[in-house]
């Protein structure tokens, strides 16, 4: 009788405990999909939010004037991201919800002013999405860019991300960013945009931040300066690279989609003189010029002048970084670090002064993969 007794005590605890008794709906919570963070001219921080909406996502009217909205944009002002985001909540029925967001916006004004001591609650929150893709939106601001509509994606938020694989990059998300910030010797660069009234945005190349001043924003690199850059630091897949040859300036064009890199540091008299060789090869996609790839003669021109054309890119990059920023944005601070810790010790503590006047040299090899019956030109 007691064995009974135990045994209905039991399933009655277990039906009782059970369960998620503080469960949100789906109905009841707000998907931010995007987040854009402004600073106002009276020095306020204002927030952005992309919120996705259920029933424009589900509804069978896709053109017209009956079509519904995907999504809906909501913003407010505040101290800081949670008073922001407290103001924001007010607006809204439903309760913010973090976790989907696919992309954080950062707007000019706000990344001049600095990013360090507003990004504290995106890390801190459980909550957050530590891999939403970051970007700054050069010469405007996150609003006008996240209210944008998209062409093929339902979220504006989602075809940033997406815009950054069709361009042979690897996403740069919000932790690493962290991982820069906090490195021994590495400047975060983040992708950049600016607004466009017609198509919402345009791929504007990189935003260089200082994060030994409070992460803020002190230049922009193009978009093909960037490409150079993200393939010394290992963060491009594949791009494709014209040149001009031949007397009367024939192109040749080669799809990039095997890179290397390399950063060797040798240390001369207690001081650093870094080397940088860049490897690639590829396939000629368009070649309207007389050489013929197949002729051995032909081919070593070619290779030659990639490789030549591509490294004098690059030695003005490098140049551009030394006596334009005076900031290290190609992450030789930490290959110090890494290769020589002892002497980094020493380097470190005046590495904005030293980065400026270290001997750079700079290799830079291109080669074309065997192409089978394509040869000369059509």
């Amino acid at each position: 009788m007691k064995k009974i007794l135990l045994f209905f005590c039991l399933l009655f605890l277990s039906a009782s405990l059970t369960g998620c008794w503080n469960l949100k709906e789906p109905n009841q919570r707000a998907f931010i999909i995007g987040v854009g963070m402004d600073m106002t001219e009276d020095k306020e921080l204002e927030i952005s939010s992309e919120i996705a909406v259920p029933a424009g996502l589900g509804s069978s009217q896709v053109t017209g004037a009956g079509k519904k909205n995907t999504f809906t944009v909501a913003s407010a002002k505040g101290k800081d991201f949670m008073d922001a985001g407290q103001h924001l909540q007010a607006e809204l029925s439903r309760s913010l919800f973090y976790a989907h967001r696919q992309t954080i916006l950062i707007g000019h004004r706000m990344a001049e002013e600095g990013l360090g001591k507003y990004l504290d609650m995106i890390f801190r929150n459980p909550k957050s999405e530590l891999r939403s893709v970051i970007l700054v939106v050069k010469d405007g601001t996150a609003k006008e860019v996240i209210k944008a509509e998209p062409t093929f994606d339902p979220f504006i938020s989602t075809t940033l991300g997406s815009q950054q694989y069709a361009l042979g990059m690897k996403p740069y998300y919000y932790r690493m960013l962290l991982c820069d910030a906090f490195s021994e010797g590495t400047q975060p660069i983040v992708p950049a945009i600016t607004a466009d009234p017609s198509r919402g945005y345009i791929y504007a190349g990189s935003a260089i931040l200082d994060k030994d001043h409070g992460i803020k924003l002190v230049g922009y690199l193009d978009p093909e300066e960037s490409m150079y850059n993200n393939w010394m630091m290992g963060k491009q897949k594949n791009f494709t690279f014209t040149t001009l040859i031949g007397k009367e300036n024939e192109t040749i064009s080669l799809a990039v989609q095997s890179l290397k890199h390399r950063t060797q540091i040798k240390i001369v008299k207690h001081q650093p003189q870094i080397y940088i060789s860049l490897h690639g090869t590829g396939s000629i996609v368009e070649n309207n010029s007389s050489l013929d790839p197949s002729k051995d003669d032909d081919l070593k021109t070619i290779q030659t002048k990639l490789s030549q054309e591509a490294e004098e890119k690059v030695r003005k990059l490098v140049d551009k970084a030394q006596h334009q920023y005076k900031i290290d944005i190609f992450g030789i601070g930490e290959q110090v670090h890494r290769q020589h810790p002892e002497i980094w010790k020493t380097l470190k503590p005046h590495w904005h002064e030293t980065f400026p006047e270290l001997p750079i040299t700079v290799s830079v090899h291109l080669r074309y993969r065997d192409p089978g019956q394509t040869n000369s030109s059509l």
